[in-house]
């Protein structure tokens, strides 16, 4: 179960944004709250990818991650799905510290910290219908079964002071004893290739790029800050001078720096992107530059002459390296 878990899209979007909007900016308080808590998610997300590592089983399941299902009205988005031959599992992993209560009376979660109360989304509501989601498309493709479910405290801040009762929490250090103890108990006798069949169809429902992030908080392009971010201190405004970049804040050179700051680009603005632009987002002077610098990374669209079109790859992996840091210095 060491597959990898891929820093999803939205939390690389946010993270970007919350360095390229001015401080002065309406909207800059609220992009930097979305993303400490999908920061705190990710976190918690990893921590149990950690625990479930440990997990001794003798059948090797099928993990997927950030999986997004069909709903009624709107995409169910799955935190962690293990495909066993004796069981289906969906986890909800909530990375959230305080006293937390369930009220099923009311239906509402809420927590209290420092003596305040704070009501957030039911993670039991969220995973009763991700599994009904899944139950109904397993068997629309031929393979009825029934799904587990599981809520994973992945904070060791947390309290549980009143708990769901469709639903069990579990601790996530009690994760690997939770598998072990499925496989054991579990009633199903799925081969490998259901299991695949099963991971395939789900594959096809993963979530295409949004690229509409700036519309989310009402933000125009002119509201970005342009540059060149910096590899090592990841702030933004490396010089370019013969051929490389250099940060006059951390003394850091580079010659590809360019190309993160370019998938940053993409993330908020757009796959195609026009050669005054990359002078533009990159912060350079000379528009000849920018021209040798794209010509080298993006594929040429061969529609505009003057100011040409120019499709960037898609390779997020670069700016991974940005949001480790962002969470490192959250922890």
């Amino acid at each position: 179960m060491k597959s990898r878990r891929e820093v999803p899209e939205r939390l690389t979007a946010l993270a970007v944004l919350q360095s390229r909007v001015p401080a002065r900016h309406e909207q800059r308080g609220r992009i930097r709250q979305d993303c400490r808590n999908r920061l705190a998610g990710y976190a918690g997300e990893k921590r149990a990818d950690f625990f479930m590592a440990e997990a001794r089983m003798r059948e090797r399941p099928i993990v997927l991650r950030d999986v997004e299902l069909p709903g009624v009205m709107t995409p169910i988005q799955t935190d962690t799905l293990i495909l066993h031959p004796a069981f289906i599992l969906v986890l909800e992993i909530k990375n959230i510290a305080g006293e937390l209560f369930f009220d099923e009376l009311s239906g509402q979660f809420y927590r209290m910290q420092s003596g305040k109360r704070e009501g957030m989304r039911n993670p039991e509501d969220q995973l009763n219908r991700a599994i009904a989601a899944l139950e109904n498309h397993f068997a629309s493709i031929g393979i009825p079964l029934p799904v587990e479910g599981a809520i994973v405290m992945a904070s060791y801040k947390s309290v549980l002071q009143r708990a769901p009762i469709t639903q069990p929490v579990i601790t996530v250090d009690r994760l690997p004893v939770h598998l072990e103890n499925l496989e054991k108990a579990g009633c199903l006798t799925l081969d490998r290739p259901q299991l695949i069949k099963m991971r395939d169809s789900l594959l096809v429902n993963r979530k295409k790029p949004h690229d509409k992030y700036l519309n989310w908080y009402g933000l125009a392009k002119a509201d970005i800050m342009t540059g060149v971010r910096c590899p090592g201190c990841f702030v933004i405004g490396m010089q370019r001078g013969r051929g490389q970049w250099i940060c006059n804040l951390c003394g850091v050179i580079s010659k590809d720096a360019h190309l993160a700051t370019l998938q940053e680009y993409r993330l908020l603005l757009g796959e195609m992107i026009f050669s005054n632009e990359v002078r533009w987002f990159l912060g350079l002077d000379n528009l000849a530059m920018a021209m040798r610098i794209i010509n080298d990374y993006g594929i040429y669209n061969g529609h505009f002459k003057r100011n040409r079109a120019f499709a960037l790859p898609q390779e997020r992996f670069r700016l991974e390296s940005y949001v480790h840091h962002l969470l490192y210095k959250s922890t």
